[in-house]
């Protein structure tokens, strides 16, 4: 064990050198808005100028700290940094609305929390009617926030959990510098994927008559998947603009670095024969067409009314963006219920999405049917294929252990909401939402305003938003690595 994590180190100081360059361009915003008004705007200099200048500091010092990097990645700097990368990130992006005298300081970190793991819990009515730097900087958060979760995803979390991204392997003792060279292709690519489809829906926003800056902050909150309540209404504008939205949210909803792929070999065919992909799509297809006919039948929605918002809130919570279409708190129990268990599906892993992903589920139901066949055909020898290959039983092991510790933090955070005095469903809501980063699962459970929540309650939140981004394995694996250091002191 390496005591002084010089890793860790050098990965935070790349945090805080992406966090000073992004800050750099709500503060431009707002001085060019006081420019052109004839006013100086000193409240916003000190807002973004103050955090800029801290961001930079700490990335100066994390990169003295992790200077001499050239070795191993142990499995505790890997855990360490993807369980504090998401506090360093709210650390650093809370301090626009605490010096602006926004937000207090704890609802400034929770806002900011949920901004960066793509939660979409907020403070505010609408996210879009905030000061245009501010909403730009809640905009750049998001997309910051997916970005790097996508890059974690395929980078150090294979190497500390056996978690998979692409592949189902998990090499646990690499060098650094091969790591650092893959994590640069990896931020590249997703860089790539996350720019190409940031344009895009920006100009598709634009082309739908959605002013520029409020385009671009809702293309960052839809490519990162961190739609909310607060954004209730930013598809609600006309037709085209709700079928722009559908669109959006299931691109995002796959998978990132498969795309790249099939740009780079001119194969669309690369997307149909994944069989991740082709699920999700059978998985979204099904809860769709039964949310809007239920919806027709049950309420006094017309059918293209209940079409419609069957397809938008579908597409919304299984890719976990979160977008509510409606006042979905008030459909029926049946709606409701297929709403909440897709955001635990969570589309394809190597998106931004959050919950369980696809891909695992896909792999536990073969396994579930292998076995059946085993009960009845005792020797058989059974596999558990997935596009051609068998899955390693090491990684069918980790996947049966992260579902059970998936829905054991899912009772727990409920639980824990619920001894803050919030009701038992909206218990369930907040613990669903913050673990899948579906903010909006709250809302769906009665839960609607965050920000009348205990500062407890708030901080549980932010947790629990944490263990969903860090994987699950991260937070255990820091645990048991502690406890293991303690035994070892101790005797």
């Amino acid at each position: 064990m390496h005591d002084r994590h010089e890793i860790f180190w050098y990965l935070l100081s790349r945090l805080a050198t992406a966090l000073s360059v992004l800050l750099c361009l709500p503060l431009c915003l707002a001085q060019a808005q006081a420019l052109a008004a004839g006013v100086p705007d000193l409240g916003a200099s000190l807002a973004f100028g103050v955090p800029l200048c801290g961001a930079m500091g700490l990335a100066t010092l994390f990169y003295h700290l992790g200077r001499e990097h050239a070795r191993p990645l142990t499995l505790a700097e890997g855990a360490l940094f993807a369980v504090l990368a998401w506090p360093f990130l709210a650390f650093v992006g809370m301090w626009p609305f605490v010096i602006s005298g926004t937000l207090a300081p704890v609802d400034a970190f929770f806002e900011a929390m949920a901004a960066f793991s793509a939660t979409g819990f907020s403070h505010f009515a609408d996210i879009l009617d905030l000061p245009p730097a501010l909403a730009l900087w809640h905009g750049l958060m998001n997309g910051l926030g997916g970005l790097a979760f996508v890059v974690l995803l395929v980078t150090v979390l294979p190497q500390v959990s056996g978690c998979f991204g692409l592949v189902l392997t998990a090499r646990q003792t690499v060098y650094f510098s091969p790591v650092w060279r893959k994590m640069h292709q990896s931020i590249w690519q997703g860089l790539s994927i996350y720019g190409g489809l940031m344009a895009v829906f920006f100009v598709v926003l634009l082309l739908c008559g959605v002013a520029p800056l409020r385009a671009l902050v809702l293309a960052l909150s839809v490519v990162s998947t961190a739609g909310s309540g607060a954004m209730a209404h930013a598809f609600a504008g006309s037709s085209p603009l709700f079928v722009a939205g559908i669109f959006m949210m299931l691109v995002t909803g796959g998978n990132f670095l498969l795309y790249w792929k099939a740009w780079a070999r001119r194969s669309p065919r690369l997307l149909w024969n994944d069989t991740t992909l082709r699920a999700a799509l059978g998985i979204f297809v099904a809860a769709a067409a039964a949310v809007s006919l239920h919806l027709f039948f049950a309420t006094t929605q017309g059918f293209f009314a209940s079409i419609r918002n069957g397809i938008f809130a579908s597409a919304s919570f299984f890719t976990t963006a979160g977008f509510l279409p409606d006042d979905v708190a008030a459909w029926p129990d049946f709606d409701r219920s297929i709403l909440f268990l897709l955001a635990f599906t969570g589309a394809c892993i190597g998106s931004p999405g959050g919950g369980l992903k696809v891909v695992r589920l896909v792999v536990l139901a073969r396994l579930a049917l292998g076995e059946l066949r085993r009960t009845l055909h005792p020797r058989m020898i059974i596999s558990v294929p997935l596009d051609g290959l068998p899955v390693p039983d090491k990684v069918i092991g980790r996947i049966l252990v992260f579902f059970f510790l998936y829905i054991a933090v899912f009772f727990a955070g409920t639980l824990a909401f619920a001894a803050t005095g919030v009701a038992i469903l909206p218990s369930l809501g907040l613990a669903a939402g913050s673990l899948t980063s579906t903010g909006s699962l709250a809302a769906l459970m009665g839960c609607g305003a965050t920000a009348a929540l205990a500062p407890a309650a708030k901080l549980i939140a932010c947790l629990l938003m944490t263990i969903g981004r860090a994987e699950i394995f991260a937070l255990f694996l820091l645990l048991a690595i502690a406890e293991e250091d303690v035994r070892k002191r101790w005797n």
